[in-house]
């Protein structure tokens, strides 16, 4: 089985925000109750210079038309 997880996140909405909040706080415990590491490898939205509550990773934000 595959050992680490890659998630791509595609609009940064409320849902988006929330899930990657969700990922980046509780990492660790879904790591230990799965056992696979998670990666988020790439984020997507309309505006990369939009004012956001939390800080990511430019190199891996794609822009969207």
């Amino acid at each position: 089985m595959k050992k680490i997880i890659n998630i791509a996140v595609i609009g940064l909405g409320q849902v988006g925000i929330y899930l990657l909040n969700e990922l980046n706080t509780k990492k660790k415990d879904i790591e230990l109750k799965t056992g696979k590491k998670i990666n988020i490898v790439a984020i997507s939205a309309k505006n990369i210079n939009k004012k956001r509550k939390f800080k990511f990773n430019k190199k891996i934000f794609l822009k969207i038309l």
